[in-house]
C-alpha cells in the first residue's frame, strides 16, 4: 500500500488530521503514518499511529521506546554510529530517520547489514529535499544511503514528515525528488509499499526434526 512513512502535524495550526487525509488520499497514498497525534477521526485512508523519537543518549532513546504506544510504528532520530547501531537492534525501533544531519560515517557497511538483518527502515524524507536549508546535506546523504541500500537490500520509505497539508507530496513530485539523488522509479515505488514489510514482517519458520 502506497504510504507516508511520517507525518507530523502541527497541533497548534488550524488544520485537523482530516484535512492531512484528505489531501494525502488526493495526492495518491493510501496510508499515513501520523506522529505524535492523536488518531480520532475517520480517514478516507488507512491511518497508523507514529512515535518519533529525538534522543540524545542510547539510555534516553531505551526509556522513550518503552513509552511508545502499543503498537505504534516508532522512528528514532539518527545520531552517531554506535548510537544508530543501538537503535537498529533495539526491540520496538522500527525506522531511522533524520538522516540529512547524520555525522561522518554515521552509517556504513556494518550498520547497514545490522538494518538489513533487523528490518530496520530509513527514512527518506522529502520535506529535507525542499527545504534550501538541508537540501545539499539531505541529497549527498540520501545518494549515500541509497548504494548501501542496492547492496544490502535493508527497507527504504519516503516520508514527507510534513506539518501541514501544504508539504504532503503527490506521487509525481516524490518521483522527482527523489531522482535528485539517483532513486530510480522502481525504486521510488518499492519504498512507498516498504511499509508493508514492517507492519507485517516475515516470520522466521524454526524447523523441529
Amino acid at each position: 500500500m502506497i504510504t507516508d512513512a511520517c507525518i507530523c502535524p502541527d497541533v497548534s495550526s488550524a488544520f485537523s488530521l482530516s484535512d492531512f487525509s484528505k489531501t494525502a488520499y488526493e495526492n495518491g497514498y493510501r496510508r499515513v503514518i501520523v506522529c505524535d497525534a492523536e488518531i480520532s477521526e475517520d480517514m478516507p485512508l488507512d491511518v497508523v499511529q507514529g512515535k518519533r523519537i529525538s534522543a540524545k543518549t542510547a539510555k534516553e532513546l531505551l526509556g522513550a521506546v518503552r513509552k511508545a504506544p502499543k503498537g505504534a510504528l516508532v522512528i528514532a532520530d539518527a545520531g552517531d554510529n554506535s548510537f544508530n547501531r543501538t537503535a537498529i537492534t533495539t526491540k520496538g525501533i522500527h525506522m531511522l530517520a533524520g538522516l540529512d544531519a547524520l555525522p561522518k560515517a554515521g552509517f556504513e557497511h556494518i550498520t547497514a547489514k545490522m538494518a538489513a538483518q533487523h528490518n530496520v527502515a530509513l527514512v527518506i524524507e522529502l520535506g529535507k529535499i525542499i527545504d534550501s536549508k538541508t537540501r545539499r546535506s539531505a541529497l549527498s546523504h540520501y545518494a549515500d544511503i541509497l548504494k548501501l541500500q542496492r547492496k544490502y537490500q535493508f527497507p527504504l520509505v519516503i516520508a514527507s514528515a510534513a506539518k501541514t497539508p501544504a508539504g504532503l507530496k503527490n506521487l509525481q513530485e516524490t518521483l522527482a525528488l527523489c531522482s535528485l539523488f539517483g532513486m530510480e522509479r522502481a525504486e521510488v515505488y518499492s519504498a512507498l509499499h516498504a511499509v508493508d514489510s514492517l507492519l507485517h514482517p516475515k516470520q522466521t519458520v524454526e524447523v523441529v526434526e
